[in-house]
């Protein structure tokens, strides 16, 4: 115990070479890390917790700092080239860098809900367009203040009379009613803009769809879960 302090204090005060600083204690612990979050190397349920998470990241930017001390300090006691010195300190410094940009976005995500939906939007973008069956094809969508639009393009689908649009407004919005995602969304006073268009790209119908088409139906997918979980307690 008491030659691990005596390493640590030498650790911060510079006094262990560059050499290990920098190759183990940097290189080769942020390439572990690294590895350790990639998803396909990640399969245990419990990394995926939404508070363990945030701790993980929380952790990795407390190492960030740390190392960008301990490489700091220990360049700075480097007898070598100065060069190799400066290009460690350059290194750690930028690692920090991204550190911080990084923590900051997590902050975000899980702390501001807006951010957090931006996020996972902007994410989903980059997969479209989508062929969601073999008559729809999403290919767009976006946020604007409290209302999720979402741009889709139909095939061999014929809507010219009102009573096939009423028909087919009322299947998209059962569905989203029945949906646990888009009814979370709802429950959070989000509107559902949902847009089509044909082959010849011209509108055909527009569905909004807020918490008040769902009716009190919206909380009872909530309700059985909660029945469910107390099921699983006895």
């Amino acid at each position: 115990m008491n030659k691990m302090k005596e390493y640590l204090k030498k650790l911060f005060k510079g006094e262990i070479s560059l050499f290990i600083s920098f190759w183990f204690l940097f290189i080769g612990l942020s390439f572990f890390l690294e590895i350790f979050f990639q998803p396909e190397f990640n399969q245990n349920p419990f990394v995926h917790n939404d508070l363990l998470e945030f701790l993980l990241f929380f952790l990795m930017l407390i190492y960030a700092i740390l190392i960008f001390m301990i490489i700091f300090k220990s360049a700075n006691n480097y007898k070598g080239s100065k060069l190799w010195s400066f290009l460690a300190k350059t290194m750690v410094t930028i690692n920090l860098f991204f550190s911080l940009s990084f923590s900051i976005d997590t902050i975000k995500f899980y702390f501001l809900e807006d951010y957090a939906i931006e996020k996972e939007i902007e994410d989903f973008k980059t997969s479209l367009p989508i062929q969601v069956d073999s008559l729809s094809v999403l290919i767009d969508i976006y946020k604007k203040n409290k209302t999720i639009f979402y741009n889709y393009q139909l095939f061999d689908v014929s809507l010219e009379k009102d009573v096939d649009k009423n028909k087919f407004k009322k299947q998209i919005q059962n569905s989203l009613c029945e949906d646990e995602s888009s009814l979370n969304l709802l429950k959070k006073d989000y509107i559902l803009n949902y847009e089509y268009i044909n082959e010849k790209e011209e509108k055909v119908i527009i569905i909004q769809t807020n918490k008040e088409n769902c009716g009190k139906s919206i909380y009872d997918l909530e309700i059985l879960n909660e029945v469910l979980e107390k099921q699983k307690m006895l």
